[in-house]
């Protein structure tokens, strides 16, 4: 019924201030989802801060590499030879950035072998073989020819026979004198290192043509990572040449 220009409260009606107390709860709420919001979003960002304060960064570094692929012939440098490598060194050299340990590097090589070599089937055609060298291992772990090159393998590079390869004293190349391999060498700008056994480097004997059919125009994938940033500096296919 109409009263004095308002209509009178029923008393099913809700109290007067219902409607403000709706109004109120809905504000309330999305100022805690903002607060949380914040306040996850300042602890990631400080998380992550402190992730790439202790990641040490990746060295900006250039590298070639040569892999011979005709026979192992000629005489090999003495230790202390500033001379040419001889025709069955893996030649590596750092062509810019800054020096670095060899201790801090892997180096691992996969080989495809191919179907065949000269149209005959070779004897482990299609099997990948992958080698890794790494700087932080070492002279007890070597490869020789009775390892099984089918199972990935992780060696160092010691000093030794024509099957264990050679030290690293730095700027003579991998000819080495004493005890010196492979992790103990600084590789620098414009110098040349020489891995004296195509074998050791890659993994796999390397002038048993019919069983790898390792030839010119062969391709291996090179990868050089830098340990101690886990990124990588080199990752190229480098094809054989005569």
């Amino acid at each position: 019924m109409y009263r004095g220009g308002r209509y009178p409260r029923e008393k099913s009606d809700p109290p007067f201030f219902t409607e403000n107390e709706r109004a109120v709860s809905p504000v309330i709420g999305v100022m805690l989802m903002l607060v949380v919001t914040i306040i996850v979003a300042a602890l990631a960002s400080s998380f992550a801060g402190g992730l790439s304060d202790s990641a040490e960064p990746a060295p900006t570094t250039a590298f070639d590499i040569n892999i011979p692929a005709g026979e192992n012939t000629g005489v090999r440098a003495s230790a202390g030879s500033l001379a040419p490598p001889a025709p069955g060194c893996v030649v590596l050299t750092m062509i810019a950035g800054e020096a670095l340990h060899s201790k801090d590097l892997q180096i691992i090589m996969t080989y495809t072998v191919p179907e065949t070599y000269n149209g005959v089937p070779t004897t482990n055609a299609g099997k990948i073989i992958k080698h890794t060298l790494d700087g932080a291992l070492g002279s007890t772990n070597t490869w020789s020819a009775g390892d099984d090159p089918f199972i990935p393998q992780v060696h160092g590079y010691p000093k030794g026979t024509s099957k264990t390869g050679i030290g690293l004293p730095p700027g003579n190349g991998m000819v080495g004198v004493g005890t010196t391999y492979f992790g103990t060498g600084l590789f620098k700008v414009g110098e040349q290192y020489w891995f004296k056994d195509r074998n050791a480097f890659l993994g796999f004997d390397v002038d048993d043509r019919a069983a790898y059919g390792f030839q010119e125009g062969s391709v291996v994938h090179v990868t050089i990572i830098h340990t101690p940033s886990g990124q990588t500096v080199y990752d190229k296919d480098v094809v054989a040449t005569w």
